[in-house]
């Protein structure tokens, strides 16, 4: 019954704070479209101490049974303007995963018009 619940809960959580564009999960050369919580930044506490630790680390929080595949280390994401590589997929244990993530650098946009207008001439 508990994992019904949470899932329901996580169901809400996505459709209530989720992103409004769609957000792109890739496999190799596979896409699939899920729902999910982005945020820039993370809080979450020393498992040892259980202080609080900070991070500037993105997270992105899934509903894994509208992935249809177990996240994995190296998967990607495009949400937002930015693609990200999966870090540390880490379950809940009732169907969702937080996604540690990893911002990738845009790919570089080759402007032809630079060498015409006479910068390079």
């Amino acid at each position: 019954m508990l994992p019904d619940i949470a899932s329901l809960a996580l169901k809400a959580v996505v459709k209530v704070m989720g992103e409004r564009s769609p957000i792109t999960y890739r496999r190799g050369s596979t896409a699939y479209q899920v729902g999910g919580v982005y945020q820039a930044s993370h809080v979450g506490l020393d498992p040892e101490t259980g202080v609080q630790v900070r991070s500037t680390q993105p997270v992105l929080l899934i509903n894994g049974s509208e992935l249809g595949v177990e996240p994995k280390q190296g998967d990607e994401v495009e949400v937002r303007d930015g693609l990200f590589k999966v870090r540390d997929p880490q379950p809940d244990g009732h169907g969702g995963w937080l996604l540690m993530l990893h911002r990738l650098p845009a790919p570089a946009v080759f402007n032809p018009g630079v060498f015409e207008t006479g910068v390079f001439a």
